[in-house]
């Protein structure tokens, strides 16, 4: 019984000392998705939903979304 403990010890510290590799060579980070268009629906006058487009298709999508909903929308570039 005590082997078993001490396996699982050996196998925790591996594993930490694994992580803690990972960490220090940024290999865990993503590098973070920023968004490229900023889309906004209206019916007449009222504004009614904003959303992010990250990139070409999700920005057709959303398009879409909007035209099928009766919506008018703008589309703005994020700087």
């Amino acid at each position: 019984m005590l082997d078993y403990h001490h396996t699982w010890l050996n196998l925790f510290d591996e594993f930490q000392a694994t992580q803690d590799k990972l960490d220090s060579s940024n290999l865990l980070k993503l590098s973070p998705v920023e968004p490229c268009y900023t889309v906004n629906a209206y019916k007449g006058f009222n504004h009614i939903w904003e959303d992010w487009a990250y990139d070409n298709d999700e920005l057709q999508s959303l398009k879409n979304a909007a035209t099928e909903a009766g919506f008018t929308y703008t589309v703005e570039p994020v700087k």
